[in-house]
């Protein structure tokens, strides 16, 4: 195995990382990679994981690709729409289809996932070419992926937010998130029984060490537009404590999660199928050197968790030195405070074998070491004690862990373990649960205990793995990184009516694809001084703020809707975008330690200053991005429109009044010029493939109006409503369209 040179950078989770693997093409290359590795043989063999027969089947479709899988997203019944419609429009098209003399099966659900929402299609970027049937099915897939409703995600990626079993209203940690589908998935559960004129009170918090990373995240869950979103970027096993008021107490106390995912760094050879270079990366002092890490962040994760919350650990590893011996030495730990959950009735369908309770090391020898006192003192740093199985594991029930093979149902390597904390573990936990009577307890003590906790077990991390590290996840993104982040500082001050702001940086959206990277060991260290970002402030807005007296008056904003959450980005002369965040967001925001989290991004669009409206109207146009929560607060300048209207919106650019109904044209002639809504209410003889309320963002002009949604979204929205393309931008209009585009995009 050739070594690389390190450089500085940080991958997913929290350390500092290698070099980046060279790129690997995609399509063909892969054929250029041979697909074996003898050391990865010898220690699953030894591992005796399969048995002799089951490992040549395991081993031989490790070498080969995945099929394409998809998730269709969204939260309530938008994604039940788009499902319909590609039922109903194109999957029957590609049923008994034969390309060079073989059947292609057609996409089918994945058995296993809610609601016929998860999708899998076994078809080569070579057929792609030769099919027509199957190359309109791959745009459609295409288009509806750049606007957000479909998510391309491998299978096994969709597991632990299903496990995590999210509810609405919870709080939520996702402590290694980027690149960010696994925090879709649970900001949809977050959102899934969102009501009428309710305002969503829980929060998800998702965190990244790496600053590009966590940027890739805002870009990937922007299209779920959720007031109740903060992105991070801390090490994961050094995640801050948030202190907020405890739930019926003026207490300050540190924020804790009825949720936790740790999808944690790994060496990733659950990855084989997709990631090419790590058969030749692959070695055994991968898992080792990042077990502790994996460790940290863990218990990082149990210290956050409520008591009676849920946690997921997960790995797209098979190496029990990276799941089992984790979880293990987790419990042991825990002293009886953590169990292993039961999960064996969930997902019924998916195929899953048992976790281990006895595995085996290996030293960079390639030579079985059986225990750790057996290792000859002089080589004991290369090694940790929770490596190997703790004697009493059999009180720990690994067998409800949950390892996933590719032979098994064609997918990817996974491995996933649920926890729930029973009982108070942590000091501050004790804190929370005396809280509930009069007792008193130090806080700042509590807290140092808990940070004792980390640092017992960094000193025990081996100080030498058996050669370099590689980092992955089964997300891996081929980007460069470097420990530069760009700079951001978190304000809770308040502006009053003359204080207004601009809008922050565009995000670039990264795309997946199948690099390796290195990563240097963890070092054994104290917990870091961590500085701020130094992007805008967060400033929220007074009540009493002359912008918000604006819009509010002018759209009818029902007076119960909190005026406290509006916020802007920096203190200029003339507010450009004002942002809504949840009651949640805003108390983190808000939280006396507030000035030490890098905050990356959080809050949505609310409203948007258009410039030289003239006459009585108001400058300030509803963002689409806050669009179905502001909706139903608003009582002024909503119009009504049939399924004809509907069509003429969606399909004609500027279409005139003239062009509407002759009741229609009264109501809109009387409207000032400014932003107005759209409401379409399908009725149940449609044939529009629509079963929710459709509402729209418009223009009004003196004569015509201009739909508020950009290019992809009017080009998706028309092909799956209408099944055919919107017309096109007249030349003399190009420039004034393009400019909407981009305001419409945020810049």
């Amino acid at each position: 195995m050739g070594k690389r040179k390190a450089f500085k950078g940080k991958r997913k989770g929290g350390q500092e990382g290698g070099a980046r693997a060279p790129r690997q093409p995609s399509g063909g290359g892969f054929a250029d990679i041979v697909r074996d590795n003898q050391s990865f043989v010898d220690y699953y063999k030894g591992q005796n994981l399969l048995s002799e027969d089951e490992f040549s089947t395991f081993y031989d479709i490790l070498k080969t690709p995945l099929p394409t899988t998809f998730r269709i997203t969204g939260s309530r019944k938008s994604a039940l729409d788009l499902r319909d419609a590609m039922e109903s429009k194109y999957v029957p098209s590609l049923q008994g289809l034969v390309i060079d003399d073989v059947s292609i099966e057609p996409p089918k659900p994945l058995s296993w996932y809610p609601n016929d929402l998860g999708w899998f299609f076994k078809v080569s970027r070579k057929e792609l070419r030769k099919s027509e049937e199957v190359k309109k099915f791959h745009q459609f897939i295409v288009s509806e992926t750049e606007v957000g409703n479909i998510s391309r995600q491998e299978a096994v990626s969709m597991i632990p937010p299903l496990l995590l079993d999210v509810r609405p209203h919870q709080s939520v940690l996702d402590m290694c998130a980027a690149p960010g589908s696994k925090t879709g998935q649970i900001l949809e559960a977050i959102h899934a029984n969102d009501r009428q004129n309710e305002l969503p009170t829980g929060i998800v918090i998702a965190n990244d060490a790496d600053y590009k990373r966590a940027q890739m995240l805002v870009h990937q869950t922007k299209r779920l537009q959720s007031p109740c979103f903060l992105v991070m970027n801390h090490n994961a096993q050094h995640f801050p404590n948030i202190h907020v008021k405890h739930e019926g107490s003026e207490e300050m106390l540190p924020l804790k999660f009825d949720r936790v995912l740790c999808d944690v760094p790994c060496s990733g050879d659950g990855t084989f199928r997709k990631n090419e270079a790590i058969w030749k990366t692959w070695s055994v002092g991968d898992g080792l050197g990042l077990h502790t890490m994996q460790l940290l962040i863990l218990l990082r994760g149990i210290q956050l968790l409520k008591v009676g919350g849920r946690l997921v650990y997960s790995t797209c590893s098979f190496n029990p030195i990276e799941n089992e011996a984790v979880v293990a030495a987790l419990l042991q730990q825990s002293k009886g405070s953590v169990r292993l959950v039961d999960v064996s009735e969930n997902l019924p369908q998916l195929k899953r074998r048992q976790g281990v309770s006895h595995w085996r090391v290996m030293n960079k020898e390639k030579e079985w070491v059986e225990s750790f006192e057996s290792i000859p003192e002089r080589q004991r740093r290369r090694f940790s004690p929770t490596m190997f199985p703790p004697s009493d594991i059999d009180l720990y029930h690994m067998e409800r862990c949950l390892r996933i093979y590719p032979h098994d149902q064609d997918t990817g390597g996974f491995f996933v373990a649920v926890l729930e904390k029973t009982t108070p573990m942590t000091h501050t936990d004790k804190l929370s649960e005396a809280l509930k009577t009069t007792e008193r307890i130090d806080t700042a003590a509590a807290e140092q205990e808990d940070e004792q906790m980390l640092k017992q077990l960094s000193s025990i991390a081996p100080e030498d793995v058996a050669g370099d590290v590689h980092v992955r996840g089964e997300d891996t993104q081929d980007t460069p990184v470097d420990s530069a982040a760009t700079p951001s500082s978190v304000s809770a001050n308040e502006i009053g009516p003359e204080n207004d702001t601009a809008e922050p940086p565009a995000k670039r959206h990264s795309t997946d694809t199948s690099s390796a990277v290195e990563a240097k060991r963890p070092r054994k260290e104290k917990t870091p001084t961590v500085a701020p970002l130094k992007e805008e402030p967060f400033i929220f807005l007074k009540p009493e703020n002359s912008d918000i007296a604006d819009f509010s008056n002018f759209y009818g904003l029902d007076p119960k809707f909190p005026a406290t959450s509006f916020l802007v980005r920096s203190e200029i002369s003339k507010n450009r975008t004002i942002y809504y965040v949840s009651e949640a967001v805003k108390n983190v925001l808000s939280a006396p330690d507030a000035h030490r989290l890098r905050v990356v991004n959080t809050g949505i669009k609310a409203f948007v200053r258009q410039e030289n409206v003239q006459g009585e109207g108001s400058p300030w146009r509803v963002s689409s991005e806050s669009l179905s929560l502001l909706e139903p607060f608003m009582s002024k300048r909503k119009i009504i429109i049939d399924e004809d209207e509907l069509r003429l919106v969606v399909m004609e650019v500027f279409p005139k009044i003239e062009h509407f109904k002759a009741d229609r044209q009264q109501m809109l002639n009387e409207l000032v010029p400014g932003c107005a809504i759209f409401e379409f209410e399908p009725k149940p003889d449609s044939k529009l493939l629509l079963r929710q309320k459709l509402v729209l963002p418009v223009w009004k002009a003196r004569v015509s109006f201009n739909v508020l949604i950009n290019k992809q979204e009017r080009k998706s929205l028309a092909m799956r409503l209408f099944g055919e393309l919107p017309q096109d931008v007249p030349p003399n209009l190009q420039q004034l369209t393009h400019r909407l585009d981009k305001v419409q995009d945020g810049e």
